[in-house]
């Protein structure tokens, strides 16, 4: 968990109901990351209610500089301009940044062979009778999500374009199999994105609803991720522009992942500020009703699981 200080008491609460909810039975450890001058200012009095709560499970860590601070050879103006003429602050982007090349990287998380992503301010609605991470190993599966919704593309024009370029010039370590119709439009999509002429007209803008997400770190540190968040991370785009880390892991997933190595979560009732969520039906382990953010909600999670097959032909194009 990524914990701003202006947010230590929404952790608290998330805490608690993650406890609540399951983690009181399965006891996995949390960390919690910060930079170091944003540690030294959390009470100890709210480092005692974290560690009452979870039971002396959850440590602080500290992010790195190189996984924290803007990179020296971005230009400091086109930076600024960005701030001013897209929005979102430089806060917001070094977390994007943060989760899309260098969380499991830390060294506070080195040991874990699964990672399970928690928000400040979530909320699980249903009580989870099972390990989910367990239900993943059983069934031979290397990334669990929640729902998928299409993100904005005025933030990152040129996101789109950049992953096709790197797809045209990289198309000789992507698995014949991955799931590229999820984040390119039909075959037509597919095969200009192969040839580093696809943009944002061809760009699904589907993303995993990554504020949730379990994974075996070999998702993160693949031969394709590594050098996808690589080339990305030399363009300058999380600052110059407002590249997210749910479209890139995105993007990441369907260069290197088949359909069938992801699984998705409808049980658990999890919702994210505030924000629409799916309240699963006839389950009496849950405390939601189907209205309000829960009321005629939609996932697209047939987007990935349905997603356009690619050819055979088309690394020909």
């Amino acid at each position: 968990m990524l914990l701003p200080p202006s947010r230590v008491h929404q952790a608290i609460l998330a805490l608690y109901n993650v406890e609540n909810r399951f983690n009181r039975r399965l006891k996995y450890p949390y960390v919690l990351f910060m930079t170091e001058d944003e540690l030294a200012a959390v009470s100890n009095e709210d480092k005692k209610k974290i560690d009452w709560i979870t039971e002396g499970r959850a440590k602080f860590a500290t992010v790195t500089k190189e996984s924290w601070d803007i990179p020296s050879h971005l230009d400091k103006s086109l930076v600024q301009h960005s701030l001013e003429s897209i929005g979102f602050s430089t806060g917001y982007r070094q977390m994007c940044r943060f989760y899309s090349g260098f969380f499991w990287r830390n060294p506070a998380i080195a040991n874990y062979e699964w990672l399970w992503r928690l928000d400040t301010d979530i909320e699980f609605h249903c009580d989870i009778p099972y390990d989910p991470v367990q239900r993943l190993i059983d069934s031979n599966k290397l990334y669990g999500f929640i729902q998928i919704s299409p993100d904005a593309d005025f933030v990152q024009p040129s996101l789109a374009s950049n992953a096709s370029y790197f797809l045209s010039t990289h198309s000789h370590i992507i698995p014949p199999n991955a799931n590229l119709g999820f984040v390119w439009s039909g075959q037509s999509g597919i095969k200009k994105a192969l040839q580093g002429q696809a943009s944002n007209p061809e760009w699904t803008r589907m993303c995993m609803y990554n504020n949730f997400e379990i994974s075996h770190r070999s998702v993160w540190e693949s031969e394709v991720y590594t050098k996808f968040f690589d080339y990305l991370e030399q363009e300058g785009g999380f600052f110059y522009e407002r590249w997210s880390d749910s479209p890139v892991h995105s993007l990441g997933l369907a260069m290197s992942l088949r359909k069938d190595q992801v699984m998705q979560f409808t049980d658990m009732g999890y919702q994210h500020q505030g924000w629409g969520y799916e309240c699963p039906q006839q389950l009496d382990r849950c405390t939601c009703l189907r209205e309000g953010p829960a009321k005629g909600f939609h996932d697209n999670a047939e987007r990935w699981f349905n997603a356009t097959e690619l050819q055979a032909d088309s690394w020909g194009t």
